[in-house]
């Protein structure tokens, strides 16, 4: 972030220096744009100055590098959004926001390649302005009246390298630089430039040294610079004046010199450079012409020597050719996308000057074209009563981006509006019959403008007549009297308002009771043999009006018995399985006849529709002749009635294999007793004859089929586990072809699997009655009620263990709706088999504990779900006292090494105990025996002298008998005697030598 915000700086200070000379332009942001920061910065400027800098330049105030923003609109919303942000600066597509010193220092003024955007305005101009730092020196920023009364900002930089520490020999100072020790015998240093180097005020780095002094036209401010370079290659103070004072047309007074410590060149060349800036053409990547950047010095003389240096160009492998850097015209070619800069050093006879250019590669022209308007649909009709539609405008295209949409009616019924004219797509209601053209403008980013027209034609909606329909003509038989007229097919576009029934003129005058005239449904009565006619009128909501026409005859009844006719004989070829039955070809029907099928005789079973009726649907064919009787009657007695068979043969032109179904895959959850696989929808277009089950081999092999139910269509099997059980379901027709399917079955844990428990008794399975259980369990409840709530058992599996006697028990403990943990259940009754409470039980219990294995073995270990034993981890055994003399729980609670430790100790005390022991017995029963005793050291006094005489003697005869021997002994009493001579006596007396006795 450091180097960026460097970068940025650095740009804008090349800015301000060399792109003066160009004239600045100004841009406006989008109206949108705008409008959406207006809340926010009140004090926006709409404008955008191009080809623009800051008055003040690196000490403008502090700039902040946003690399997510690569344009002004961005760059500005960024600024916006900070609350401290008064410019937004985009330069080669670099967003930098800045935090104003003070509003002289942020005035806008010409320079190139650069956008500015003024946001928000200062508040104080005496606000304290922010300094910068590049590199190691320290920037302040100072305020001056020059003599003809313009106030000028002025940048000084000063060098204050002690901060830049080091240690000699490992490398840490930058490029051309070198750690100079602080002292003699010290390797700690200050990082200073090498001889010929000294420290850039832009960058922080070494760099060649040299003078650059640089002046420009009277039309731009005027900006002086000097450079000091001292002898011991330390940075010079720089002072920047900057002068904002319109350039006079008057004589000014001359402007006091800024002093100078510096010795300065005999002559000092001014020279200018024109900078260039060019365009890459469309689709290009690089610049094919050539482009000549010339130097000119004033006084300008054939004798001057030019050469040119290239300071900086665009990171790439190629970045173009430079040819004649010796003339004072380079040609440079093949130049790409970026900003090349070069230092033309002029010397001549006694002079010397050096100035700054440029060459600026942009982007291609972009020629904007004005957007597409597009409206869909371009015209469309609406017909009443719809008064509702959508235009859609959002499918405009530009070559930007559109920034704005606006509706404008051009044509309408008198007094319609537009409710929203602003957004993508527009809304219309209420629409009132009659033309109208819409126009939709719409505008991209730099204010090209398109339209387009959209026709809506309303129309009003045409109210058609309605149509009455009072049914078909009835024929009633008597003794039947009554009987209803339907006229609720009649129709209308809008709906049928009122409804009237009325005897027609073609009626033959008979009596008649008529009921719910004025409804759809007319209902008669008391009808007598002859003609009757009748009308229904319907009238829709507009008045119009609509008949029809229906009779009914009343007749005798028909007492003849009708000649069934059941069809001619049929044949169908499978896979179709269906027939239709058709008995109309009867005589002598009436409107009481009475109509019966039934299947006298066929290869299987099928399925009637309806058998009362005069034709039926029969389904469930198979291949075979079918034979299919129709009974016929009228009236009430069946007796009098006749037959007819009909034959429908069903044949296989082609065997189709028959297609296996085994019901698709499904999970069921624990507790589970049987599972059924449903197969029975496996199909043929005659029969399926064989099923079989087989379990996959990925599947598990835990479970039982149960019926030989392996070999029907529904697979029942049991004693299943949590897993997936897979199975293969295989069909045969009768002609052999087959076809299988397969169906996974995930049978998954129970979710109270942690809490069920089990219940370990003695007892036969064979013998244990239902109500010996109940008392059981109704026993268990007892143990596990408690003063808050009762506790229902409810009973998941009962089994026996074979050949073992004993019967176990799995149940889920139930406290209301809430499950008791099984962990607490288990605690519960152990405590009560540890007491004499498991006396009341009928049948002993052997053991209790959770069905899924929850002792943590004291954190030191894993219980083993098959034998319910803890495997302790290393350096870990069981706490034989708790198993044995405590709650009897499987634990790892000791650890292997305090165990040997504390066996060490009680064996070192055990023994101790015995040592004890044997020394008191020997001590107090060892008998008389006397202990030795030792001699003494000491005698008394009184024989002293006789003592003393005695030892001379012994000593005297020593020497005598051994002083012509060199045996040690005399040695040794010689350098005892010689040490005991030279012995000096203390307080007066004689040391005298103690000789042991």
């Amino acid at each position: 972030m450091a180097k960026d915000k460097r970068c940025i700086i650095t740009i804008l200070h090349w800015a301000s220096f060399l792109s003066l000379f160009h004239s600045s332009t100004c841009l406006v942001l989008n109206e949108s744009l705008v409008k959406e920061l207006e809340m926010r910065c009140p004090s926006l400027d709409g404008h955008v100055y191009e080809n623009s800098v800051l008055l003040g330049a690196r000490k403008a105030g502090k700039y902040d590098h946003m690399g997510n923003a690569t344009d002004i609109e961005s760059c500005t919303r960024l600024c916006c959004l900070s609350r401290n942000c008064h410019v937004a600066i985009l330069h080669n597509n670099s967003c930098a926001n800045l935090v104003c010193s003070s509003a002289k220092n942020c005035q806008i003024i010409p320079g190139s390649g650069t956008h500015v955007v003024k946001v928000r305005n200062v508040d104080t101009e005496d606000q304290e302005p922010v300094s910068e730092t590049s590199g190691n020196g320290t920037a302040v920023v100072k305020s001056m009246i020059t003599p003809n009364g313009i106030v000028e900002n002025v940048l000084a930089v000063s060098s204050d390298p002690t901060d830049r520490r080091c240690e000699v020999g490992l490398k840490e100072c930058n490029t051309n630089e070198i750690c100079v020790p602080l002292g003699e015998k010290r390797r700690d240093g200050l990082c200073k430039c090498i001889s010929g180097f000294h420290q850039s005020l832009v960058t922080g780095e070494c760099i060649i040294n040299d003078n650059v002094t640089t002046m420009f036209s009277k039309e731009h401010p005027t900006i002086a610079s000097s450079s000091i370079e001292s002898e011991n290659n330390t940075l010079p103070s720089v002072t920047l004046v900057v002068s904002t004072a319109p350039p006079a047309t008057d004589i000014v007074p001359p402007v006091p010199e800024i002093e100078n410590t510096s010795p300065k060149p005999d002559k000092k060349l001014v020279v200018s450079v024109n900078n260039k800036t060019v365009y890459l053409t469309t689709g290009g990547q690089t610049y094919e012409k050539r482009v000549t950047l010339s130097a000119y010095a004033i006084g300008d003389s054939s004798e001057y020597k030019y050469k040119w240096i290239l300071v900086k160009h665009p990171e790439t492998d190629d970045s173009g050719y430079l040819s004649d850097a010796n003339s004072q015209t380079i040609t440079l070619s093949h130049l790409i996308q970026g900003v090349y800069i070069f230092k033309v050093n002029v010397t001549g006879p006694g002079a010397h000057g050096d100035a700054f250019g440029s060459v600026t590669v942009l982007p291609p022209k972009r020629i904007n074209q004005p957007p597409k308007a597009v409206v869909i649909p371009a015209s469309q009709e609406i017909k009443l009563p719809n008064s509702g539609v959508i235009v859609d405008g959002s499918s405009s295209t530009d070559d930007g981006e559109i920034t704005s949409y606006r509706w404008e009616m051009v044509t309408a019924p008198l007094g319609y509006k537009l409710s929203e004219e602003t957004a993508p797509a527009l809304q219309l209601t209420d629409l009132v019959p009659g033309n109208y053209t819409i126009m939709l403008l719409v505008k991209d980013e730099e204010g090209l403008e398109g339209n387009t027209t959209t026709f809506l034609s309303v129309v009003k909606e045409t109210d058609y007549r309605p149509t009455a329909n009072a049914g078909g003509d009835q024929i009633v038989y008597l003794p039947q009297t009554e009987i209803t007229l339907y006229g609720n097919a009649s129709t209308d576009d809008h709906g049928i308002e009122e409804w009237e029934w009325i005897k027609g003129p073609k009626d033959s005058g008979k009596a008649v009771d008529m009921k719910d005239t004025r409804t759809p449904f007319l209902h008669l009565s008391n009808l007598e043999e002859g003609h009757y006619q009748f009308i229904l009128r319907v009238t829709d909501g507009t008045g119009q009006l609509s008949e029809a026409p229906v009779s009914v005859y009343v007749q005798k009844p028909n007492m003849n018995i009708p000649k069934a006719n059941a069809g001619e004989d049929m044949r169908i070829v499978l896979p179709n399985t269906t027939v239709i039955l058709d008995g109309s070809q009867t005589t002598d029907v009436s409107a009481n006849t009475h109509w019966l099928w039934k299947k006298l005789s066929g290869p299987s079973n099928v399925h009637f529709s309806k058998n009362d009726e005069v034709k039926v649907n029969v389904s469930g064919l198979t291949k075979g002749d079918y034979v299919f009787m129709l009974t016929t009657w009228n009236g009430d007695d069946p007796s009098k009635n006749s037959s007819n068979d009909v034959t429908v043969s069903v044949i296989q032109d082609k065997n189709v294999s028959p297609k296996a179904n085994a019901g698709g895959d499904f999970s069921v959850t624990l507790p589970v007793s049987v599972i059924a696989v449903d197969g029975s929808q496996s199909s043929d277009d005659v029969s399926v004859t064989k099923w079989k089950w087989e379990r996959d081999s990925t599947s598990l092999a835990a479970g039982m089929v149960i019926n030989a139910s392996d070999s029907s269509p529904v697979l029942m099997f049991t004693d299943v586990v949590a897993g997936v059980y897979v199975w293969k379901l295989t069909v045969w027709d009768d002609q052999g072809a087959s076809s299988s399917d397969t169906v996974s079955i995930i049978v998954k844990d129970s979710i109270h699997h942690l809490d069920e428990v089990e219940l370990l008794v003695r007892g036969d399975i064979g013998k244990l009655s239902y109500s010996q259980l109940s008392t059981l369990l109704q026993k268990l409840q007892l143990f596990l009620h408690t003063s808050d709530s009762a506790v229902d058992i409810h009973l998941i599996c009962l089994t026996g263990l074979p050949y073992s006697g004993h019967v176990r028990l799995t149940f889920l403990a139930y406290a209301g709706k809430n499950i008791v943990r099984g962990p607490e259940v288990v605690t519960l009754l152990r405590h009560q088999i540890n007491s004499e409470s498991s006396e009341l039980l009928d049948l002993p219990l052997i053991s209790v504990d959770t069905v899924v294995c929850q002792n943590n073995c004291s954190g030191h270990g894993e219980c083993i779900q098959s034998s319910r034993e803890c495997r302790c981890q290393t350096w870990w055994m069981e706490s034989f006292m708790r198993r044995h003399m405590g709650d009897g729980v499987q634990n790892c609670d000791w650890s292997v090494v305090y165990v040997f430790v504390t066996i060490c100790f009680m064996a070192i005390a055990l023994g101790l105990v015995i040592w004890g022991v044997i020394a008191l017995i020997v001590r107090y029963f060892g008998g008389n025996t006397k202990p030795r005793r030792k001699p003494p050291r000491y005698s008394l006094l009184d024989n002293y002298e006789e003592n003393t005489k005695l030892k001379t003697h012994m000593l005297n005869s020593l020497l005598d008998s051994g002083s012509e021997s060199d045996s040690d002994a005399e040695v040794l009493f010689d350098s005892r005697k010689t040490k005991h001579k030279s012995d000096k006596q203390r307080n007066g007396y004689q040391k005298l030598t103690r000789i042991r006795t």
